[in-house]
């Protein structure tokens, strides 16, 4: 009778495990992006102004326009000048009603000094919402020591996914603090799931991100600020190489769109409802599994993007 008892009980316990799982996952996906009414983010900002890394490509761009489509003036940096200032034009073409500012800045600098100085321009006005978008990836996926562009290209990736959200959010949560209101948004990525092979440094700073973004939020959550970390998946950009859209891959306006509707409803997620549904399916797959598709994509990725630089080289 003991063990018929026990036996019941565990049978109890694990289908309440099952069910908490089911509800979680369905929490996840239907929650920030059907569920829940976006927040008001000028409310919750606290001041006019968004800051934009990395914000003349891809991601980056698609958050100043949507920014500024909602009535965020936009402070946008990025290495080049000349396509800030095209970016800049582009901005206002669309939304005359907002300003515009740029600064150049080159995220392979770490020296403390050149944050210092970029972090005092910035806080030259009142900053609402940061978005930490700048990041670096692999050319293509390779085993570490055969990673295209060897140690520069490796020096650059750690260097550009891991200090800027921690400099920044360091430099620029003070005034967020002192007004008890604000939003800092570190754009991670889905690789931080996921223990990547081919793709150690970029998967590993990525994560990075996504614990310090967690941390920050225990260590500011009794401030009124709100840090929310957002890895997506494919997004249709300069830097994924993917040029058509698709139900898993949007384009970088639609993607910023969802991905700022989150905001306020989830302090983790990929920003985009197809992108979510396909974390939720790929985590319950035992991670041995997990690992051979992963690492089988990869290998497929990297031989398709030999090929095409064979092809090249001999076109040449």
């Amino acid at each position: 009778m003991a063990c018929q008892c026990f036996l019941v009980g565990a049978g109890y316990v694990a289908l309440a495990a099952v069910a908490y799982r089911l509800l979680t996952i369905f929490s996840n996906i239907l929650g920030p992006y059907v569920l829940l009414s976006p927040i008001d983010l000028k409310k919750k900002a606290g001041a006019s102004w968004a800051v934009v890394t990395g914000a003349t490509d891809g991601i980056g761009k698609a958050y100043a326009f949507e920014l500024a489509r909602r009535g965020f003036n936009v402070f946008i940096v990025s290495r080049t000048q000349s396509k800030l200032d095209e970016t800049k034009q582009e901005i206002l073409e669309k939304y005359p009603n907002v300003e515009v500012r740029t600064t150049a800045f080159d995220f392979t600098n770490a020296a403390p000094s050149g944050y210092k100085d970029l972090l005092a321009t910035l806080n030259g006005v009142e900053i609402g919402v940061l978005i930490n978008n700048v990041g670096m990836s692999y050319e293509y996926p390779d085993v570490l020591h055969k990673v295209d562009g060897g140690i520069d290209r490796l020096a650059n990736i750690t260097t550009i996914n891991t200090l800027p959200p921690t400099l920044l959010s360091a430099g620029i949560l003070p005034q967020m603090v002192a007004r008890k209101t604000g939003v800092i948004v570190n754009v991670g990525s889905s690789a931080s799931a996921n223990q990547m092979a081919l793709w150690a440094v970029y998967s590993a700073t990525k994560k990075y991100v996504s614990w310090l973004t967690a941390i920050l939020r225990k260590e500011y959550e009794s401030q009124g600020i709100i840090i929310q970390t957002i890895a997506p998946m494919m997004v249709a950009t300069k830097m994924s190489k993917v040029k058509r859209t698709s139900f898993f891959t949007p384009d970088g306006a639609k993607f910023a769109k969802s991905a700022l509707n989150t905001v306020g409803n989830s302090s983790d997620t990929t920003g985009y409802i197809s992108h979510q549904l396909q974390l939720e399916l790929m985590d319950l797959i035992p991670t041995f599994i997990r690992d051979k598709i992963l690492t089988n994509m990869s290998v497929g990725t990297r031989a398709a993007a030999l090929r095409k630089k064979e092809r090249e080289a001999k076109s040449q």
